[in-house]
């Protein structure tokens, strides 16, 4: 035991002497590249005191390109502030240079996923007008070499998985999440350009290290319209399915969906339902939809035609759906035909048969008539806040956008429940969300 206790006290004393000199290297950067205060861009001192940075336990091993895009660098500054965000560099139009106090190491918020072992750097400007500005993009080069010479991160921006690197605010959303949108942050052409006059080595989306895994909070599929047969093992076709006990489901005279509306799919798992996912197809027609779910090896419970008509995709509804990342566990999946919210607003027979299908449902697996706290997954929620929570999917985007909150409010309180819009969904405040609830985020 004693022999351990020495080791490990070693290992402690060499792990401090690395953080300590990689701090020692961080500062080093004040030699030739001056850095005016941020207090020079604006000049309310109480702002500033929101946000003190606080120290750093982690070395650091990533930088994180943002740009203000239509912003000033002084709007830029004050949003981020005023929202609880910040960065520690801002590079302006005229390749000065603009930061934390004196001390970068100091960990702030801007991507909070990665905030612990980074450096965040904005460039000022729109992504076109930036890569004309070659006094900028020389000054943002010169930055972002010499901080990851110094701090021995590689020059490159290949494995955000290893979150090592030079990376886009873009690579750090699509990766891990915590964003307040998804509008470009950082310009993969800025950073493009800067690896090439710095001797770094771009790689495109396509290339960068397991794009194409599910670990990824915005997906990113492989186009592959040819799934061949024996990939599926249960649906149309393949397996018998138990009879349809919904009463607002479609029967036929045996009491089963009618073969060609079932889904071909794989099968997962069992689940015990304990609630209901909505969903809009995106798509205005029953079979392209159902078409569209087999090639990207995506399952529903049930689909609600445009019609009015209700069908049961799965053999059984205690069958896993892959359909909502984070609810697949225990949740009845529905999707409802419709190219939008609009669309599903104005098909008034369609709603009334949403809404006494998710009663009957609720009524059955005594899921709660409410939508107050996903992570519970006792209730009746929209894919967007699941999304909004959990991510997993290929599009995430909007405020109200699967299949629309105001659609979500007039199911769940026409059957008599309770619906919380976002701002009263629990801990919608916290940075436990896959999306933030912020005006801002650099």
């Amino acid at each position: 035991m004693i022999y351990r206790n020495k080791i490990y006290f070693l290992f402690l004393v060499i792990f401090s002497c690395v953080c300590e000199t990689r701090i020692a290297k961080t500062n080093s950067y004040l030699l030739d590249l001056p850095v005016a205060p941020f207090q020079e861009l604006i000049s309310d001192e109480e702002i500033f005191k929101k946000i003190t940075g606080s120290p750093r336990a982690n070395p650091i091993s990533s930088l994180i390109l943002h740009h203000t895009d239509s912003k000033s660098k002084e709007d830029y500054l004050r949003d981020s502030l005023s929202s609880g965000f910040l960065v520690h560099f801002i590079v302006g139009k005229d390749g000065k240079y603009y930061g934390w106090n004196t001390n970068p190491y100091l960990v702030v918020k801007a991507v909070p996923m990665m905030d612990n072992i980074s450096l965040h750097i904005s460039v000022e400007g729109k992504e076109e007008a930036i890569l004309q500005n070659k006094k900028q993009l020389e000054a943002t080069g010169k930055l972002l070499k010499r901080l990851s010479s110094d701090l021995d991160i590689p020059f490159t921006n290949q494995s955000i998985n290893s979150k090592s690197g030079v990376f886009t605010h873009i690579q750090a959303k699509k990766k891990y999440g915590n964003f307040v949108d998804l509008n470009e942050c950082g310009s993969e052409k800025i950073l493009k350009e800067i690896f090439l006059n710095f001797d770094g080595k771009y790689f495109t989306e396509e290339n960068w290290e397991g794009r194409f895994e599910r670990d990824w909070v915005l997906r990113r599929e492989k186009k592959n319209k040819d799934i061949p047969e024996p990939d599926f093992d249960r649906g149309r076709g393949i397996t018998a399915q138990a009879k349809i006990e919904l009463t607002e489901l479609e029967k036929d005279e045996q009491g089963f969906t009618p073969e060609n509306f079932r889904l071909k799919y794989v099968f997962k798992q069992k689940i015990k339902p304990e609630c209901i996912v909505l969903h809009f197809t995106a798509i205005s027609s029953f079979l392209v939809s159902q078409e569209t779910l087999e090639r990207r090896k995506l399952a529903a419970s049930i689909m609600v035609d445009k019609d009015a008509k209700g069908y049961q995709l799965l053999d059984s509804l205690d069958d896993m759906a892959q359909a909502a990342t984070g609810t697949n566990q225990n949740c009845i999946q529905i999707e409802i035909v419709g190219k939008n919210m609009e669309e599903l607003l104005a098909n008034e027979r369609q709603t009334q048969k949403v809404a006494k299908l998710v009663r009957e449902l609720a009524d059955k697996y005594n899921v709660p008539l409410n939508n107050h706290k996903i992570e519970e997954l006792k209730g009746i929620y929209s894919h967007t806040q699941a999304k909004k929570k959990y991510g997993g999917s290929i599009a995430l985007y909007g405020k109200d956008f699967d299949p629309g909150e105001p659609y979500m409010k007039k199911i769940i309180e026409s059957i008599g429940g309770v619906y919380s819009p976002e701002k009263d969904w629990y801990n919608r405040g916290s940075d436990d969300w896959i999306m933030l609830n912020a005006e801002f985020q650099p």
